[in-house]
């Protein structure tokens, strides 16, 4: 048995004694997930256009994530309205903006390790460039639009005689604040923990960090933290005004 298996074994018996029953949606929500990825490579292989299989992946990825792993109820449809929502109007910004920041492509360190292979690939870099980034600021997106959902949810639940619309959103708002430091913080972790491998081998090729910081690798990966972070920052208060309505929609009708 070897290293990553142990540390799937070791994975899944966690995820059964914290969760328990229901675990199952959880573990194959997870493989179902990785199974959409694997259709995505295929789809992009197959020529489908990068932007239509990218959004549909992120789409699809969200109903496993939200509707599937966490049962589709008032929170979810919640979570998932304004993951949607929000989706749309940061593609209308960020297609162009990620397009203005000409970051496609693969950089000058890495054409040195790739002078050996074919890069006529019938795909659009700058559209993969855009997709990646997506699908990345998605990955942080689903988690604080589910995040804020759930509270606002309980929120409501536990004091439903109480609240109008905005001492409910008074209420979610006070979440938001607690919870988007920790959000952004997250990000930036992961950013860091990406990032000391690519400062590493710049300081291995004897790059100075004036060049290093204007590199493309590395405003890639800057670039990426910088918009989960924006888009963490609005998609919380957006996700409180589609939850407080919805929950207060519904208790109306």
């Amino acid at each position: 048995m070897n290293v990553i298996t142990s540390l799937l074994v070791v994975f899944i018996l966690l995820i059964v004694l914290i969760l328990g029953k229901s675990s199952f949606y959880a573990l194959s929500g997870l493989f179902m997930n990785i199974l959409l990825f694997f259709i995505l490579i295929f789809c992009l292989y197959r020529q489908i256009p990068v932007y239509i299989a990218s959004f549909t992946y992120i789409l699809l990825n969200s109903l496993v994530t939200l509707g599937y792993v966490n049962g589709w109820n008032e929170k979810t449809k919640a979570a998932f309205y304004s993951l949607v929502l929000f989706l749309i109007v940061i593609s209308v910004v960020f297609v162009p903006l990620i397009q203005k920041l000409s970051i496609s492509g693969f950089s000058s360190q890495e054409l040195e390790e790739l002078a050996t292979l074919d890069l006529n690939v019938p795909i659009s870099f700058t559209q993969l460039s855009v997709s990646v980034i997506l699908i990345g600021v998605s990955g942080a997106l689903i988690d604080g639009s589910m995040s804020i959902a759930s509270a606002t949810a309980e929120i409501y639940q536990q004091r439903l005689q109480e609240l109008n619309v905005k001492l409910l959103y008074k209420s979610s708002m006070s979440v938001v604040k607690n919870i988007l430091n920790s959000t952004v913080n997250t990000i930036l972790f992961a950013f860091i923990s990406t990032g000391l491998a690519l400062i590493f081998w710049f300081q291995d090729l004897a790059i100075p960090w004036y060049e290093m910081i204007n590199s493309q690798a590395f405003v890639f990966e800057f670039a990426v933290i910088i918009l989960s972070s924006i888009s963490v920052a609005f998609v919380l208060p957006f996700t409180t005004i589609i939850t407080c309505r919805y929950l207060l929609r519904k208790k109306a009708n």
